[in-house]
């Protein structure tokens, strides 16, 4: 089976040398020439493609010659706006229909989801003016455009290998102690897309990818402190931040069993 991966970054790279690994022929997007190199040593085929929104680069369209796409590319926080994503998205869509592309799994997130303060599910709706992110919900409305059969992954809080919850406020101050946490394990991300393309799980919908367990930022933080070796975060007011808790029932009911079903496990 063919899995192509619009997007080799920090899991998408992870991804295709797994799937590579399970006897997948896997080719995989970058934009940078530079980084063909480490995507052939994970088994991937490497090919140039930037969405500057309209495609560039070279021979990509081979990456859409595939029974599976995944798309994983993340809007840019800093540079463009949530239209130009919007853009980038939109033009992708058109390469999976001029293709027909059969099957396409999206990388989204769940800040998706407004502030709530209480639980959301797959069913809740977006609200930009209560935290939903605009780039996220236009991706969203583009790729649900598309003829293939569409599975939506609304990805909490990303963490392992170097990203570790709480490194980056080691010795610094930060607020929202007893704020609930949603995230998840790469290797859980990797392991579920694995069971999409195997057909382990249903083809189509959106599904929430978050841990089963939502302990707060104050114990997930200081465990990781402890378990790594580095400073304790500094805690200030406000104990409570703009939050949601996201759950992942829908995945769970479904029969998947979590690698690290909660964060203090990573």
């Amino acid at each position: 089976m063919k899995v192509s991966i619009v997007g080799c970054g920090w899991l998408g790279l992870a991804l295709g040398k797994k799937l590579s690994e399970e006897g997948f022929s896997v080719m995989g997007s970058t934009t940078s020439k530079e980084k063909f190199d480490s995507l052939s040593k994970a088994g991937i085929s490497p090919f140039l493609l930037k969405m500057d929104p309209m495609p560039m680069g070279e021979d990509f369209n081979a990456l859409f010659q595939t029974d599976v796409l995944v798309i994983n590319i993340p809007p840019s926080r800093k540079r463009n706006t949530p239209e130009y994503y919007a853009e980038q998205i939109k033009y992708l869509k058109y390469l999976v229909d001029q293709h027909n592309v059969p099957k396409v799994i999206f990388v989204s997130s769940t800040s998706y989801y407004p502030n709530t303060e209480n639980w959301v599910t797959e069913t809740t709706n977006f609200d930009l003016e209560n935290g939903s992110t605009k780039a996220v919900v236009l991706g969203e409305r583009e790729v649900q455009q598309v003829e293939a059969k569409l599975t939506v992954l609304r990805c909490g809080g990303l963490m392992g290998e170097d990203r570790i919850p709480g490194k980056w406020f080691a010795g610094k101050p930060t607020s929202g102690a007893s704020t609930a946490v949603n995230y998840i394990h790469r290797d859980d991300v990797i392991n579920i897309i694995q069971q999409l393309i195997k057909g382990g799980l249903p083809e189509e919908g959106i599904l929430n990818l978050v841990c089963p367990e939502h302990p707060t930022r104050k114990e997930v933080h200081e465990a990781m402190a402890h378990k790594y070796n580095f400073d304790q975060p500094i805690w200030e007011a406000p104990d409570f931040i703009d939050s949601k808790k996201v759950s992942g029932k829908k995945l769970t009911d479904l029969g998947y069993s979590f690698l690290k079903p909660s964060p203090l496990d990573f």
